[in-house]
């Protein structure tokens, strides 16, 4: 899920930074900073590397659940009602959906992964001073989707989560697309989403919510990258451009400066593949990874061209 589509801030959820090169873990190595990655969980998030001669990035940020203990601790909220929060918030199976595809491509892009749930810190938020904090939804949440309290706002460990999580995270991005410029010249990042059927508190409950959403950026959104999500996903049917979320991620070192990163957002109404909200369809999945690799082959197709 990502930024609704309310006022003129679809940008705030998407331009971070995050990524290296091989397989690791956020601040998995001995060297990290012990002041500021103490709190760290093993394996906080994931970079697959791809082909050396893919320009895709997947950005899979909301696929997750894991909570740790200490950060539960500090969520007000029942077992039961967490639950219900997490089935609401998290883009069930996008990381599935993302590695299925690695079984239909031709070129393999780099895949990276959020592995703590959105409610640890939001990595498409921006760190401070983001349009959704007025509805407590900025990179460290304190209102559910509800708008019922999640933390106690102000929330003493803000900062804290923001340098152990949020940073980490954001420079491994930055770091796969920087990476991709430089074996290819160019970066091409897929960020990949689901939303409920129904909208949530904050939303706009008259905005439509089509089976696919694809969020652009006037920048870094292409026509041909437009045309090349639609023609992916046609076994969808219905598709929109920017409703009920819009705009898409872009690292914040290239936001708006290199025209070389390129990205589109990729929102699916999770109706069309899941029975519940935690049980994925295998067949709608296993579409869903064939229409995401052909998105991804034709986005190569497009850049080796160039």
């Amino acid at each position: 899920m990502n930024s609704p589509n309310f006022d003129d801030t679809e940008h705030h959820a998407h331009l971070h930074n995050s990524l290296p090169e091989k397989s690791v873990a956020a601040c998995g190595q001995a060297e990290y900073s012990e002041n500021t990655c103490e709190r760290l969980v093993p394996h906080a998030f994931t970079v697959l590397p791809g082909d050396e001669g893919s320009p895709v990035v997947i950005h899979v940020p909301h696929s997750s659940r894991l909570i740790p203990p200490d950060i539960r601790a500090d969520l007000m909220l029942t077992d039961e009602e967490l639950a219900e929060e997490l089935d609401e918030a998290t883009d069930t199976a996008t990381d599935e959906i993302a590695l299925i595809a690695l079984a239909h491509v031709r070129l393999r892009p780099t895949i990276v992964i959020n592995h703590l749930s959105r409610l640890v810190i939001d990595p498409e938020r921006f760190p401070d001073g983001d349009p959704a904090e007025a509805f407590g939804r900025g990179a460290v949440y304190t209102r559910t989707c509800s708008g019922a309290p999640l933390r106690a706002d102000p929330y003493s460990s803000r900062a804290e989560l923001i340098d152990a999580y949020f940073r980490p995270y954001a420079d491994a991005v930055t770091t796969a697309v920087e990476n991709r410029l430089n074996a290819c010249g160019q970066a091409i990042v897929i960020d990949l989403h689901s939303y409920p059927e129904k909208p949530s508190a904050f939303e706009d409950p008259a905005a439509p919510r089509p089976p696919l959403c694809i969020g652009t950026d006037p920048q870094h959104t292409p026509p041909w990258l437009i045309g090349a999500a639609r023609g992916a996903f046609t076994s969808l049917g219905e598709i929109s451009e920017n409703t009920p979320y819009s705009g898409t991620y872009v690292p914040l070192q290239h936001y708006g400066t290199d025209a070389r990163v390129s990205s589109v957002m990729i929102e699916l109404r999770r109706d069309t593949y899941l029975t519940d909200p935690v049980a994925p369809h295998p067949e709608r999945i296993a579409q869903l990874g064939r229409d995401l690799a052909a998105l991804i082959d034709a986005v190569s197709d497009r850049a080796a061209d160039v």
